[in-house]
């Protein structure tokens, strides 16, 4: 079960995925298994100081710089699209019983914050699925995105 904290425009999100730190760290670096919890990478690549974009659908791209990068254990990159001021993404995994101990910051969110929460949660089941080797059809994201809002609203 997720932990969630949102203050002062940054959430973080603790995530515990049943899958090796490795597993999990490659399907967020690798492009093919980016796709299938993130977006299409359709420019550059995740690697230290790399930029890369990330189609997450209809053409609504993301930019980001890698900022720091510690395999498998960091992954920290700017997030900006178009039409949002950027902000920070960090991603640390710990490996705990042959599991991965996921914990997510998005800094620099301001009045975004908590319209962030439902999709990252999102996200991150989609991610899980693909570390447990049983990827989520996208066509399903926004009808389980509704699903976390509600239970989140509740």
């Amino acid at each position: 079960m997720p932990l969630i904290s949102i203050h002062e425009g940054e959430i973080k999100l603790d995530w515990r995925i049943d899958a090796p730190r490795a597993r999990v760290w490659q399907c967020i670096t690798d492009p093919d298994l980016l796709s299938q919890w993130l977006g299409v990478l359709v420019e550059g690549i995740i690697a230290p100081g790399s930029t890369f974009v990330v189609d997450h659908g209809d053409e609504y791209c993301c930019r980001s710089v890698v900022e720091s990068y510690a395999e498998p254990n960091k992954l920290g990159f700017t997030w900006h699209f178009a039409d949002e001021p950027p902000s920070r993404v960090g991603l640390g995994l710990e490996e705990a019983e042959g599991a991965t101990e996921l914990r997510l910051s998005h800094r620099a969110l301001g009045d975004l914050a908590e319209s962030y929460v439902d999709g990252w949660c999102t996200h991150l089941s989609y991610l899980e699925a693909a570390a447990l080797g049983t990827p989520l059809p996208a066509s399903m994201f926004w009808r389980l995105h509704g699903t976390i809002a509600q239970l989140r609203n509740r």
